[in-house]
């Protein structure tokens, strides 16, 4: 994993010590069908000693006391939930002598941020081009819709949504379902012709979805996993048809509104539909709330706004892409990760460095954002962060120094000030200059 800091939002202790902090992400997954390989490398995050295992969503909830950030994040120091702030300080430094091109970096636990830090120049509240993060976000609202009963089934051919496209005319094609596209396993050439580029020729055509489906078939579906943009184009494509509105306008009223996500930006093609393989554009704290929702396996405030066996079935293996890497219904899947027995983690990531990670062994969800960045290249250096399931000792000589590194990060330095005079609170929401135990 990757991570990257610039500003933070903190909380004062009640010692009246000032801190920050950060750490990483993951998600609960399980079951359903699978195929064939492709993907980037992924570097586990090290825990030492190991946390106790998160074995449900009703163990989070208890433990969390149902904490929902739909009108804003709570905060914590990394100590309140088991951070250790001397790594995390340590790993800031190495990224600023490395000069790593982060944006971002956000890291929940337990139901609150321990670290929300921006590199200068990318600045708090902020859109950032999530890249095909977006890919992710197609998937869930795909589950939205079967729990509208819009779409029925992800093995209907994708010919009975889109009954003009080509995919009515050949016979491997006929054979294609949602599910094929969702995983990857289309069987689409997705090469560039003549050496050119398969996304740009997409982009410069008419029509992107036929465009896709026009592409020649050469594999089997099902049979062998191949990463193509056209494939969730297509499946945005059947959200258009299915629910009568694009992807981002089923999204704002469905997925963005019930989490509290108020900002973004979502092209269109020249169809009126959503790209469904990348240029959504968030805040890296609503990037968080996605992951908080897929890491309670689609449930928010009580209400179960993804099935959850649509979200086993995203988060389960649909095809092997290399050694301990595997990819679901648009997410990236590392079942060697976590505890023996528990659900792996998940991630959705964009080319970048752009990164949600779920981590549901750990409790915690981790949100990397940045340009030309391996998200990869910050994941060694958060080895060893997390100590504990419950709360360590106070860490102050840690926790001023990571305050100190994070308003570094920032390109200035921070105002310390106590949360009584400069917290907002509201709807259970601190949001201040320091962190502080909660």
């Amino acid at each position: 994993m990757s991570l990257g800091v610039s500003r933070t939002r903190f909380c004062a202790s009640a010692a009246g010590v000032l801190l920050a902090s950060l750490l990483f992400t993951a998600l609960a997954a399980a079951s359903d069908f699978g195929p064939a390989p492709m993907a980037p490398t992924q570097v586990a995050l090290a825990v030492a000693p190991p946390a106790a295992t998160i074995g449900n969503v009703e163990a989070r909830a208890v433990r969390n006391l149902e904490l929902w950030p739909t009108h804003g994040w709570l905060t914590s120091t990394p100590e309140a939930q088991g951070l250790d702030s001397g790594v995390l300080a340590s790993a800031l430094e190495t990224i600023r002598a490395r000069h790593l091109p982060v944006h971002s970096l956000l890291i929940e636990r337990h139901g609150r941020i321990v670290l929300d830090a921006y590199f200068h120049p990318f600045a708090d509240d902020q859109l950032h081009d999530v890249f095909s993060v977006t890919k992710s976000v197609v998937s869930t609202l795909v589950g939205v819709a079967m729990r509208e009963r819009r779409i029925s089934d992800l093995r209907a051919r994708v010919a009975d949504y889109l009954p003009d496209s080509p995919a009515r005319y050949e016979p491997l094609k006929r054979q294609l379902t949602l599910a094929h596209m969702l995983s990857m396993t289309s069987g689409l050439d997705c090469s560039g012709e003549g050496g050119g580029n398969f996304l740009s020729a997409m982009e410069q055509s008419r029509h992107w979805a036929e465009f896709a489906l026009a592409r020649q078939e050469v594999a089997q579906p099902g049979s062998t996993f191949t990463y193509c943009a056209g494939n969730m184009q297509v499946v945005s494509a059947v959200l258009t048809r299915s629910v009568g509105e694009s992807a981002a306008e089923f999204a704002q009223q469905e997925l963005f509104e019930p989490l509290g996500i108020t900002r973004v930006s979502w092209a269109k093609d020249r169809d009126g539909n959503s790209h469904g393989f990348s240029d959504l554009r968030m805040q890296p704290r609503d990037m968080a709330k996605l992951g908080y929702l897929w890491l309670h396996r689609g449930v928010w405030e009580g209400r179960q706004i993804v099935p959850a066996w649509y979200l086993d079935a995203a988060f389960s293996a649909h095809a092997n892409v290399q050694p301990g890497v595997q990819y679901g219904y648009g997410m990236w899947i590392y079942p060697e990760r976590g505890h023996a027995g528990g659900p792996p983690d998940v991630e959705a990531n964009g080319v970048g460095g752009q990164r949600i990670a779920v981590i549901p062994s750990q409790d915690m969800v981790v949100v990397i954002t940045g340009a030309g960045l391996d998200a990869n290249s910050v994941a060694g250096l958060l080895n060893g962060a997390v100590r504990s399931d419950g709360p360590l000792p106070l860490n102050t000589d840690g926790l001023e120094r990571l305050n100190t590194r994070v308003a570094e990060a920032g390109g200035g330095s921070l105002h310390l000030a106590s949360a009584r005079n400069h917290a907002r609170r509201g709807g259970g929401v601190v949001r201040t200059a320091a962190l502080s135990p909660p």
